[in-house]
């Protein structure tokens, strides 16, 4: 199998299990998801399977005694690449996966975290939303370091991949690539883990770590570390954190203090990596089809909905088109981002949500937030960019340093300040109040092509 054609076919893979993800149904939690993908190569046989199967179970073991919400998807990445378990916060029915482990094959983790896809940009996993920290989907690899071609032609492995071989480099782009949103974990196993090759794919993903298969268990802990750093910056908002006041704040954290405070301390180091803004490219906000709700448009979930309670049975907002076709980017009221279908996607025609008229409200503890509509404010210096003296807009992006874009009923898209210098082009609607609603409802029957779908 060719390169092209190897990558194509993982890549479709991955769309077919991020759908029998969401069939599946299985016991999902609130908390952060983890995708494990498990190199069951022949290398492995002995001493490396014993430290995988002893590394995953000591996470295991502590998410359930520390009684975390988190999720876990497992990839088993050898003579087979395939999902062991779809994400699920049951720990107990998790641990089962492993009896099913079989060491025979080579390494094809390329393909392993292409299939990863599934959950993490395709609807498979969640955001989790740990105020202000948007904790995505994160990739956990433990293997021995020494990964085999995408098409998998060598039913074998041979000797240690190097640096310098097409292979790693094929791999260390992927990563990097992904590891721009999605942040990698790397657990080196077997009698001679190639830690330079790992250690090299961990630099090249923002976040990224690498922890030693007796110390596993620290993964477990992230959610905990999470909680404290969001913390910490929701109570010092203008102020720098530095280790002593961690130190000041959590010596008596009752989950290890010197860990805690290095753990914290490296997230908040890495702040940049949690923002909101890091979670979607630039092209993921773009209105593309003229068929489909326009960004800004709010939504619930619709006639062929299969996403379990991923949307808390409430509203969300249309934050952009999707490359797909048939299919929109849609940020739940609760803090998740899904990829959902609306329309024919050139297979089949499915509506996984609806276009709704529930704008949002101001919610508690935020400034504002996406779905939220604005009219222009006292800094406004944008002439009739928002069509008329008393257009209502919405909100659909917002960027952390003071800085929101908002759809107005012509159409009009743009970025705005809000908060950022002080200066506040827009000034936040109740969609309470009478005048507002009334107002608003009557810009969406005239603009009622924009609201249900379409450009104006």
């Amino acid at each position: 199998m060719e390169i092209q054609s190897a990558e194509a076919h993982w890549i479709q893979r991955a769309y077919e299990e991020a759908k029998e993800n969401i069939q599946r149904k299985h016991q999902h939690g609130t908390g952060i998801c983890s995708v494990f993908i498990l190199d069951t190569s022949e290398s492995k046989a002995g001493e490396g399977v014993r430290q995988l199967k002893t590394a995953f179970l000591d996470i295991l073991n502590e998410y359930e005694s520390l009684h975390l919400d988190d999720n876990i998807a497992v990839i088993g990445c050898g003579k087979e690449v395939k999902f062991l378990h779809y994400f699920s916060n049951n720990y107990s029915s998790i641990k089962k996966c492993l009896d099913n482990i079989h060491c025979e094959g080579p390494t094809p983790l390329e393909a392993g975290i292409i299939l990863s896809y599934s959950c993490l940009q395709l609807g498979g996993g969640h955001t989790a939303v740990i105020h202000p920290l948007y904790i995505r989907a994160r990739v956990v690899v433990i293997s021995d370091g020494n990964p085999t071609g995408l098409d998998m032609s060598s039913s074998m492995e041979t000797s240690e991949t190097t640096t310098d071989t097409e292979t790693f480099r094929r791999l260390r782009r992927l990563v990097e690539r992904e590891g721009k949103i999605n942040p990698f974990t790397f657990i080196p196993v077997g009698n001679a883990p190639n830690y330079g090759l790992l250690g090299e794919l961990a630099v090249a993903t923002r976040g990224g770590r690498m922890i030693g298969w007796t110390d596993a268990r620290q993964y477990a802990r992230l959610s905990l570390y999470f909680n404290v750093a969001s913390n910490l910056l929701e109570r010092f908002p203008n102020e720098a954190i530095t280790e002593s006041v961690v130190r000041r704040e959590y010596l008596d954290y009752d989950i290890g203090r010197e860990e805690t405070v290095n753990q914290v301390c490296e997230i908040l180091n890495e702040r940049e990596v949690y923002r909101d803004e890091v979670d979607f490219a630039e092209h993921n906000y773009k209105e593309r089809y003229s068929d489909m709700p326009c960004v800004g448009t709010r939504v619930r979930r619709g006639c062929h909905w299969n996403y379990e309670n991923q949307d808390n049975l409430g509203v969300g907002t249309v934050i952009g088109h999707s490359e797909r076709i048939g299919w929109l980017h849609v940020e739940w009221d609760n803090g998740s981002r899904i990829l959902h279908q609306f329309g024919h996607d050139g297979i089949k025609e499915k509506y996984d949500i609806r276009v709704c008229d529930e704008p949002r409200h101001i919610p508690e503890n935020q400034q504002i937030a996406n779905g939220c509509l604005v009219r222009k404010g006292p800094d406004w210096r944008w002439g009739n960019q928002n069509g008329s003296e008393d257009s209502i807009g919405t909100v659909y992006r917002i960027i952390p340093t003071g800085e929101v874009y908002v759809r107005w009923p012509n159409g009009n898209k743009s970025n705005y300040r809000f908060g950022y210098k002080d200066s506040y082009d827009l000034i936040m609607c109740d969609p309470r109040d009478p005048e507002v609603a009334a107002s608003y409802r009557l810009q969406l029957k005239i603009h009622k092509q924009s609201a249900k779908g379409g450009f104006p």
